[in-house]
């Protein structure tokens, strides 16, 4: 995948380099400015991350989640790259609306690199050695029967993960090339990352109703039904636009940090010599 993205920029920005000789390539947006081509590059490594939940899925709930705020983070970082190449510095910054909303891009991907520092840190698993063998520890035989379950969760996301990953690839790459001059940067959240997390929705429900055979413990259920709200949270901020759009983002993982951190505040009421 590294590989693949450091192709892909080079890719791009020959591309840009040789836009007046490509028909069409004058008036498309991905190929206006040089900064642009950093946007491909990432939607790589945004794919590459979106695998990361899959496989993170099998092993711990809470790192699976975390592995979506990452990339929901990435998103922004990337939408950023997109926004700098169109900076209008003729006038007064703050007169320029498309300025404004950059300002604001960089604060949420600020505030969103804080709430995830410590949603790791509230779950543990920042030093993930350490996490995975408490895990083991702990696990019961019933626990184990909920972890083979998100064995096989996973390998269903993994094949829906396929699918709608070259059926994007498809729908992207086969009109922008009939039609280059109205290439955009904007079509593989719309593609691709809309569809996805209406699996991963899905997903953290089945994860909390898999849970129920297995606890009854007040706390985990709470943690569980929290965290398919901030996906939802998540989710609805790509059909939203401007700020409405990263209010929800940050709006969905400050609730998914808050919820486990009450959490953990409930786990040492029950287990005060923990």
């Amino acid at each position: 995948m590294l590989y693949a993205a450091i192709f892909s920029f080079i890719f791009h920005l020959i591309l840009h380099l040789f836009r007046a000789y490509i028909p069409g390539g004058m008036e498309a947006g991905l190929l206006k400015d040089p900064i642009s081509a950093i946007y491909t590059p990432f939607s790589i490594l945004l794919v590459y991350e979106a695998y990361l939940m899959i496989y993170y899925l099998r092993r711990s709930t809470t790192l699976y989640i975390a592995k979506q705020y990452e990339v929901i983070a990435l998103i922004l970082i990337r939408g950023l790259f997109k926004d700098m190449a169109a900076l209008d510095l003729q006038e007064k910054f703050w007169m320029s609306q498309h300025n404004v909303a950059f300002s604001v891009d960089l604060l949420s991907v600020a505030v969103l690199f804080i709430l995830i520092y410590w949603f790791y840190r509230l779950s543990g698993t920042l030093k993930y050695a350490d996490f995975e063998a408490q895990e083991q520890k702990e696990m019961g035989v019933k626990l184990k029967q909920f972890v083979k379950s998100k064995h096989y969760l996973s390998l269903m996301l993994f094949l829906v993960f396929v699918v709608l990953g070259v059926q994007s690839f498809i729908d992207w790459v086969v009109p922008t090339f009939n039609h280059i001059e109205q290439a955009n940067m904007i079509a593989v959240n719309d593609i691709f990352f809309e569809e996805f997390y209406n699996f991963l929705i899905v997903s953290d429900v089945i994860i909390l109703l898999l849970s129920l055979l297995y606890t009854d413990n007040f706390p985990v259920i709470i943690r569980n039904s929290s965290f398919v709200i901030s996906t939802v949270l998540l989710k609805l901020s790509f059909t939203a636009e401007g700020l409405l759009s990263q209010g929800l983002i940050v709006l969905g993982v400050a609730f998914g940090v808050g919820m486990l951190a009450i959490h953990n505040h409930y786990k040492e009421l029950q287990n005060p010599d923990a």
